[in-house]
């Protein structure tokens, strides 16, 4: 292959890793967004609502109507619970915990926020204590698994979401398990911007991904990953930066 071929071939893969870079940073900002606001505007909407209602409930209750303060009691209930689930989907949508805690205080927010709003049973296990990852690895990684758990529960309709690290000398594993009614028949086209993004996180720590059926039931994704040095995670900084 003569040089200019050579070039020509490096430098499009070149452009491709940043358009691939600018993608997912555009894909972030407007999650963000959408979270910010979801709790800055529906969730203060519906907060204003049930303070009326909570004022009606009380008006009726002291004027001695039992069935209409029963109703609005009933309508009270109903808004705090939605509120909370819009709170809780506008924390999935923003950084669950990347400002102030590691990896494995993220995906232990992950698993109770799932648990919490989906009514879904999802638990985090760590086999094996992992070293500082840097904000860098540690954001990749829990976008893997917030994709990895989002389509286990709705795609995969499971009720039951194992997430699991290990890291050992010189590397990690980040696993998720359900128990959902498995891989769709055209699984690498059902859904194919989220198993796009979750692969290029897993190249951009410079690990792989794998997507596969379970013997039983349900689906395993599993992220394999580098653990890097202090100078190594220096060096790959400005090859892979990506907000959260």
């Amino acid at each position: 292959m003569q040089r200019e071929q050579i070039e020509a071939i490096t430098r499009d893969i070149g452009q491709q890793e940043v358009l691939e870079r600018e993608i997912l940073a555009i894909a972030s900002r407007e999650r963000q967004r959408i979270g910010r606001e979801l709790h800055d505007g529906l969730c203060q909407s519906l907060a204003g609502l049930a303070a009326l209602a909570a004022a009606l409930w009380r008006s009726l209750a002291a004027s001695g109507q039992p069935s209409p303060a029963a109703a609005a009691a009933e309508l009270v209930r109903l808004l705090n619970e939605t509120i909370g689930e819009a709170r809780d989907l506008a924390r999935g949508l923003s950084s669950i915990g990347l400002n102030s805690a590691d990896l494995v205080g993220s995906l232990e927010s992950l698993a109770r926020n799932v648990s919490a709003a989906h009514g879904a049973f999802c638990a985090f296990v760590e086999d094996n204590p992992c070293p500082d990852l840097g904000r860098e690895t540690t954001s990749h990684l829990v976008r893997i698994a917030q994709e990895a758990v989002r389509n286990a529960v709705s795609h995969g309709r499971a009720d039951e979401i194992e997430i699991r690290l290990a890291c050992t000398a010189g590397s990690g594993l980040l696993s998720i398990r359900d128990n959902g009614v498995g891989l769709p028949e055209k699984w690498r086209d059902h859904d194919g911007i989220g198993l796009y993004t979750m692969d290029y996180r897993a190249r951009a720590i410079g690990g792989s991904l794998t997507v596969e059926p379970q013997a039983r039931r349900g689906v395993m994704v599993a992220c394999a990953f580098p653990l890097l040095s202090n100078y190594e995670r220096q060096e790959s900084i400005g090859d892979a930066h990506l907000p959260g």
